[in-house]
């Protein structure tokens, strides 16, 4: 079972094999999912100066899940969501891809990974961002959703019993990341 300690500024994150070895799977599918668009001449975006300084029309993404990550700015209002992710979106998804990207090379090091500060901090955001598409392909979009499928756990088909469990995982770790890293903060210890 994954362990979570303190060590001076450091935490250190111990995984068993398994734990791992799904987290890698998992995390490189959410690292495809951010990965960068083309344009017709088949540039990256990261290699498009129109496209970083928001010039290039971002069209609203089709998949569920990654529009829970990219979500529109305003529900009602379609052309100011669409302005809103022409301008923002580049920045708002190279700064999740670079969160995955240190959480996959931290599982990278072996069964036990030291981080520092800013690493815990992108840990944290890239679990949070792996949750909410879990959360989004498991129908998890309300507390009463989340609810009724827990209580429904004993009639769930494997699959989404799997992915279930692999969201309580992600939950745990990223519950213990932030204890860890709010125990170290100064302050009153009442």
């Amino acid at each position: 079972m994954a362990a979570i300690d303190a060590r001076g500024d450091d935490v250190v994150l111990g995984l068993e094999d398994n734990e791992r070895s799904l987290m890698l799977t998992v995390f490189t599918d959410l690292a495809a999912l951010l990965a960068e668009e083309e344009d017709e001449d088949g540039r990256p975006d990261s290699e498009n100066w129109e496209a970083r300084l928001g010039l290039v029309e971002r069209p609203r993404p089709q998949d569920p899940a990654l529009l829970r990550l990219l979500p529109d700015v305003d529900p009602l209002d379609e052309e100011r969501s669409q302005e809103f992710r022409r301008l923002t979106e580049f920045d708002l998804k190279q700064a999740k891809a670079h969160n995955v990207r240190i959480v996959l090379n931290g599982l990278a090091k072996g069964p036990s990974i030291t981080l520092n500060h800013d690493e815990v901090l992108a840990w944290m955001k890239g679990l949070n961002d792996l949750r909410l598409v879990l959360s989004v392909r498991l129908g998890i979009d309300t507390e009463e959703a989340q609810e009724e499928k827990y209580a429904r756990r004993e009639e769930l088909e494997e699959s989404e019993e799997l992915t279930l469990t692999l969201y309580d995982f992600l939950t745990w770790i990223q519950d213990r990341l932030t204890t860890t890293l709010l125990s170290d903060l100064p302050g009153d210890d009442e």
